[in-house]
């Protein structure tokens, strides 16, 4: 389902909207305010950060909540204005379900606009552990990645780059070992918007990238065109080298992508209403970093695989609602 605003637009709820009920707004809402920032949504549950960077897990579903430790090392820029620390943090994700493996589960934060900063947390942990983001590429310089997407897939973290690369989040619980990413898919340099990682039904893991396209004078989307990779593992079922090819066909899957969500797939057989080989993707760009007051209608779109072409499913179209936070995929779980 996709979180949206509120029939009446009250900023303590949010409400509902179902692909698979022919585009219709549920008529039940979510108790959850809209002065809570949400910087990730996964295995239903929603990671909400505070201004001083503190992070509830909340199940909107089931009410329950999870307080995890705050963030120290922050930039003293960010404390300065409740807005830029907030949106400090781009994107969280979880291992697994908290509800049904509560004393074994893990989630990794990306920091900042370009995800430049990776922390890690374990369930039990009483802070989290700073990833060291610096590779060293065959040419002899090092460079700080910055990740746009993560995902939990075969007992390991892997983030996405926007320039289409795949890194493994390495972690131990041996307190010598340094935390660091390497390089499992490398770089290939293009004009991407946003990379994502999905793992099929069928347990493959995909690379999906968003090529677009702005017109920053005008402040409108100019292209748009999504292509999907398959990646093919050299050892096993640990990532640790991968083949990648693009491919034209994602079967009768569906994917659900966005800025501030944990990337989900299903089997649109098992969804009737969900279109098979289909792209579900959250509008989710506020563009008013580069066009001051400016943002643009928030909702979500759809990209089918077969014809290349888009169909619009939901958009933010009342004034009152354009200037709300992102629309945001929750997958329901009443654990």
């Amino acid at each position: 389902m996709l979180m949206v605003p509120s029939k009446d637009n009250c900023h303590e709820r949010h409400g509902l909207y179902s692909i698979t009920t022919q585009g219709k707004t549920c008529s039940f809402e979510l108790h959850v305010p809209y002065n809570k920032r949400l910087c990730g949504s996964s295995h239903g549950w929603l990671a909400c950060v505070n201004k001083n960077l503190e992070v509830t897990l909340l199940n909107p579903f089931t009410k329950s909540t999870i307080c995890l430790p705050p963030f120290k090392e922050v930039p003293q820029s960010i404390h300065k204005q409740a807005y830029r620390c907030a949106h400090y943090i781009k994107k969280g994700v979880l291992s697994a379900d908290p509800s049904l493996f509560p004393n074994d589960y893990e989630a990794v934060a990306l920091f900042d606009r370009n995800g430049t900063r990776v922390s890690h947390i374990k369930s039990g942990d009483h802070g989290w552990t700073h990833i060291d983001q610096t590779v060293r590429f065959f040419y002899g310089l090092n460079q700080v990645i910055g990740f746009d997407d993560v995902i939990y897939y075969r007992g390991q973290f892997l983030a996405a780059s926007r320039e289409g690369g795949v890194f493994a989040i390495n972690v131990s619980k041996d307190p010598t070992y340094k935390p660091h990413v390497s390089i499992v898919v490398p770089m290939v340099q293009g004009i991407d918007d946003q990379a994502y990682l999905v793992e099929s039904s069928r347990g493959d893991l995909l690379l999906v990238r968003k090529f677009q396209s702005l017109n920053y004078v005008e402040c409108f989307t100019d292209t748009l065109s999504f292509k999907v990779f398959k990646l093919y593992s050299d050892c096993g079922d640990k990532i640790r080298s991968e083949r990648i090819e693009e491919i034209d066909s994602i079967g009768n899957d569906a994917f659900f992508l966005g800025g501030n969500n944990h990337s989900m797939c299903v089997s649109a057989l098992d969804f009737p209403g969900c279109h098979p080989n289909s792209i579900y993707f959250c509008i989710d760009n506020w563009v008013g970093d580069a066009c001051d007051e400016v943002q643009e209608p928030l909702g979500m779109a759809a990209f089918n695989l077969d014809n290349r072409k888009f169909g619009t499913n939901y958009n933010c179209t009342s004034p009152s609602q354009k200037y709300m936070p992102p629309s945001i995929w929750i997958l329901p779980t009443m654990v």
